[in-house]
């Protein structure tokens, strides 16, 4: 069985979406939302498939900030619908609006991640994060200010320094289909240890070689590649992620 762990599923055709469903490889999924209206949607998805359906609540960071009465929205919704959340997520810092505008101010951004943090630490509930390159040891720093214990660094991606750092705390780190060809994401897959290591798709993203392929066949081309680096069988693997989701996520 395999659960995906980062997938934007109310972004997904109807097809997709119940073709995911009655996959019978396909245990469950963390759908995460990138602002309140893609968090009312996978709520309402959520109820018409509670067993398979856990959802996530935040605001990706590679958009425009809310405006202060969006945020308030947002965060009055969250207290609201906390129960029926599974993570704080989509949530973290615009590395790549910033790379396109070397002028972005980020203060505001990253004040905006610490309050999903305080949010995450006041209602225990674990953070789905978009976190990578430069961005990881400021949040490392943030997340310990907070003494988060469970944190997910969605797509994993960084240098030696924040790797080694990364190593050193209890979070876990998911890895997309990109482990097939990407050396970067390989390494990742190397050093972690299997216990720590999640699998997604990041899906409707298209991952090279793997367009239009069912989630389940995404995510088990993920293991596959996985069980060849870590020379453990593709069993075992599948097994392990498994168990990790469902620990992690508390399901």
């Amino acid at each position: 069985m395999l659960f995906d762990t980062h997938i934007h599923f109310d972004q997904l055709s109807t097809e997709l979406q119940q073709n995911t469903l009655a996959d019978p490889h396909i245990t469950g999924v963390l759908a995460v939302a990138i602002n309140l209206k893609s968090s009312q949607t996978l709520l309402a998805l959520q109820k018409q498939c509670p067993h398979k359906i856990h959802i996530a609540s935040g605001f990706h960071p590679e958009q425009a900030l809310p405006t202060a009465s969006e945020q308030d929205e947002l965060f009055n919704w969250l207290v609201k619908y906390q129960q029926n959340l599974t993570a704080i997520g989509e949530v973290g810092l615009p590395h790549y609006l910033k790379r396109e505008n070397p002028n972005l101010d980020y203060a505001p951004y990253f004040s905006l991640l610490e309050h999903f943090v305080a949010f995450a630490k006041q209602s225990n509930l674990p953070l789905n994060l978009h976190i990578v390159h430069d961005d990881v040891l400021p949040t490392l720093a943030l997340l310990k200010k907070y003494q988060i214990i469970k944190a997910h660094f969605h797509w994993f991606k960084t240098d030696e320094a924040s790797l080694a750092q990364f190593l050193q705390t209890p979070y876990v780190a998911s890895l997309t289909p990109d482990i097939l060809w990407n050396p970067k994401t390989q390494r990742v897959a190397k050093i972690l240890p299997l216990e720590r290591l999640l699998v997604e798709t990041d899906s409707p993203w298209q991952h090279e070689g793997l367009e239009d392929k069912a989630i389940s066949t995404q995510l088990g081309a993920v293991v596959e590649k996985l069980a060849e680096l870590k020379r453990l069988t593709v069993e075992k693997v599948k097994t392990q992620v498994l168990e990790n989701s469902l620990r992690f996520y508390g399901l």
